[in-house]
């Protein structure tokens, strides 16, 4: 296998690449929750998307992905050493690399129904919802899957991905 050269980019053109995928992938979520119910109109639908996207399981489901993501590493590694296979390390590292692309699937399903439960509740008004204070709490938790998901991002491609700053 030829090695070819990856771009690299500054840390912040990553971060800001990083940052635009995440954003695009909420959107992406957003728009599925305002067309599934019927453009913000049916409350029932929009229950039913959101329930799917952040019910209990998800939480779960994401660590056991991480934990699978692992065994699936492990078994590359093990068979890399019994074949003695020079290929194994870059299937390893794209491997790893789908774990940051799995938080931000998942952060971004949960945000994205959550971002549309907000306009919801800001477009049908009750006093039970603040849309303000779900938009604060969608926003925080989106922040926080964006850090987690951009730092295991930057961990595993910062020797491949960014450019690292001459020695001076």
């Amino acid at each position: 296998m030829e090695k070819v050269e990856q771009y690299k980019q500054s840390v912040v053109k990553f971060v800001f690449s990083e940052f635009v995928v995440f954003v695009s992938q909420i959107t992406v979520f957003f728009m599925v929750a305002v067309f599934t119910s019927n453009f913000l109109n049916s409350e029932e639908k929009l229950v039913a998307f959101s329930m799917r996207k952040m019910d209990d399981g998800s939480l779960a489901e994401l660590g056991l992905t991480f934990l699978a993501i692992l065994v699936v590493i492990g078994l590359f590694s093990a068979l890399g050493r019994i074949f003695d296979n020079k290929y194994v390390d870059h299937y390893v590292n794209e491997i790893l690399c789908e774990m940051p692309k799995t938080i931000y699937v998942f952060g971004s399903a949960a945000t994205g129904a959550m971002l549309a439960i907000s306009l919801f509740a800001h477009l049908h008004p009750t006093d039970e919802v603040s849309a303000k204070g779900f938009a604060v709490l969608s926003v925080s938790f989106a922040f926080m899957a964006f850090i987690y998901g951009c730092g295991f991002s930057y961990a595993f491609k910062r020797k491949t991905h960014i450019l690292q700053k001459p020695n001076t």
